[in-house]
């Protein structure tokens, strides 16, 4: 999904002797597939587990690592230190303490010691070693030095014990590569909650209307603004697994607005509502089942709340606006602007190009000032063009 995202990004994998150190080879693959060029120090107990040769071929250069250090050649831990992004993945307890310490006694240390660029640690050990006040206290000078410092997973670890230390997910790993080398200043300490999906209002306990939106431009929306830096907050219908930032579902729109109106927001934060509320709901939802009864069954609806307006947050607002008439969309859009206080309205009008559940979008990103138009694209790159909009609200 996020291939090519690390396009023109060195990257320096460095892997020290974790039983989970196979993984790594995985990780390289996966920085690789989003575009990267990847270059890997081995510390020398990782030796003990695997040879430089496997990590040689699948990443192409030459591995960092004592027997194959060749100032002559340029592979030296000053030429290798001049990466982009430093990934230490798996990192054990032994390579944190001295990292932490300043100590570099092999070339894979000597290369983190001497590298200005962001670094992303991703643990992995017993739970004991991870719980153990040394290194807790390691990881907090690290996280104090501004390095990426992962969480772990809990499940039975390859010791036997049950609890954290097992290494993140890959996948996740990977994304927060993204975040660190795509981050934008502006958005480090600003929060943006976005909401996602169809309502879906109860007729009875096994029946409801709902509508055909897919949640998939809200989805983009929340990585783009995870990768800008921002600390995202996903409220969304659908359910996800391995997400990088906190998510939140709702079924009804009243449960949306509750969701909402539960999250405290800054002035300067950033609430977009790409939600698809439903219009109407059933006046009288009924329990259990309704059965057949021969005739035909009078559905009486009512006017559902206007959840913009019934939002307590004082903070910045995007709303989206969805039209399928042309002639009056503009128009609509601009009077949704005014009417909800919002500071930018996102309009897109359905046609055969741009449909329910469609990876790609149109929008028309109208603010209080002016109109930009976001021609037909992949919802990813729309999102993130939103996401450079939004900066100027």
């Amino acid at each position: 999904m996020f291939n090519d995202f690390l396009k023109n990004k060195s990257v320096l994998l460095c892997v020290s002797a974790s039983v989970a150190f196979y993984k790594a080879y995985e990780i390289l693959s996966l920085l690789k597939k989003a575009g990267a060029d990847v270059r890997v120090a081995l510390s020398e107990n990782a030796l003990k587990f695997t040879s430089d040769l496997g990590f040689e071929a699948l990443s192409g250069h030459k591995v960092l690592c004592f027997k194959n250090e060749s100032w002559a050649n340029g592979i030296s831990h000053i030429q290798y230190a001049k990466s982009d992004l430093i990934i230490i993945a798996p990192a054990t307890a032994n390579t944190i303490s001295k990292i932490a310490s300043g100590i570099a006694d092999n070339p894979m240390l000597d290369a983190i010691l001497a590298s200005n660029a962001p670094k992303i640690l991703a643990p992995a050990m017993n739970v004991k070693m991870l719980e153990n006040p040394a290194t807790q206290n390691s990881l907090q000078t690290l996280k104090d030095r501004g390095f990426c410092v992962l969480d772990t997973m809990e499940k039975c670890l390859a010791c036997g014990d049950f609890g954290k230390g097992a290494l993140l997910d890959l996948q996740l790993i990977i994304k927060h590569a993204i975040k660190e080398l795509k981050k934008d200043s502006f958005w480090e300490k600003k929060s943006v909650l976005i909401t996602g999906g169809a309502t879906s209002e109860k007729i009875d306990d096994v029946r409801a209307i709902t509508n055909f939106s897919s949640g998939k431009m809200a989805f983009y929306l929340a990585y783009a603004y995870f990768f800008a830096g921002a600390n995202v907050s996903l409220i969304s219908s659908n359910s996800y697994e391995n997400l990088p930032f906190e998510s939140l579902h709702f079924t009804s729109s009243a449960q949306l607005l509750e969701r909402i109106n539960s999250f405290k927001l800054k002035s300067d934060d950033l609430l977009i509502m790409a939600a698809a509320v439903s219009d109407f709901v059933p006046l009288n939802a009924k329990s259990g089942k309704i059965k057949k009864t021969g005739q035909n069954l009078l559905l009486e609806l009512t006017q559902n709340i206007d959840i913009l307006s019934s939002i307590k947050l004082k903070c910045k607002k995007i709303g989206f606006k969805m039209e399928m008439d042309e002639k009056i969309a503009l128009k609509n859009a601009k009077q949704m602007l005014d009417n909800k206080g919002l500071d930018a309205v996102c309009l897109n009008i359905l046609d055969e190009k741009n449909y329910f559940g469609s990876e790609q979008n149109e929008i028309e990103f109208i603010s209080k000032n002016a109109s930009t138009h976001l021609a037909l694209n992949h919802k990813m790159q729309i999102a993130s063009q939103i996401v450079e909009l939004s900066k100027r609200l």
